[in-house]
């Protein structure tokens, strides 16, 4: 829920970054004076983006590393009992994949294309428009 708040955040940052420089751009000003103020308001803006980073790096940073403190020893102990469970359900799985490929192939060796019906004009009979 928190990287909902963040990402609409930065959103507004950015739009309000390119609304500023769009603006800027097309304000009836000479050259020189249109590249001053691009500089200026880049610092601003720079300078604006780095306190943003360093504010969202303070408020979320506590909360990631609590929540990797806590999901560290769960992931663990999740992979520690699905590693076997998943090598159980293998060892069952193979064997019935084994088997059903086989009765496919002798399957297929018995039943080939000669059952299809031809019409005279070498269309299948059920294809016919």
């Amino acid at each position: 829920m928190a990287n909902e708040g963040s990402g609409f955040t930065t959103g507004l940052l950015v739009g309000g970054i390119i609304g500023t420089v769009i603006g800027i751009l097309i304000a009836p000003k000479p050259g020189e004076e249109t590249r001053a103020d691009l500089l200026e308001k880049s610092d601003l803006i720079r300078h604006k983006a780095d306190e943003f980073s360093e504010t969202i790096r303070d408020r979320v940073g506590p909360t990631v590393d609590s929540i990797s403190e806590r999901l560290g020893p769960t992931v663990e102990a999740t992979r520690e009992k699905l590693i076997p469970a998943v090598e159980n359900a293998r060892e069952k799985i193979i064997p019935l994949v084994d088997q059903v490929n086989e009765r496919f192939s002798d399957f297929s060796s018995t039943h080939t294309d000669s059952t299809v019906s031809k019409t005279p004009e070498g269309e299948d009979a059920g294809n016919r428009s």
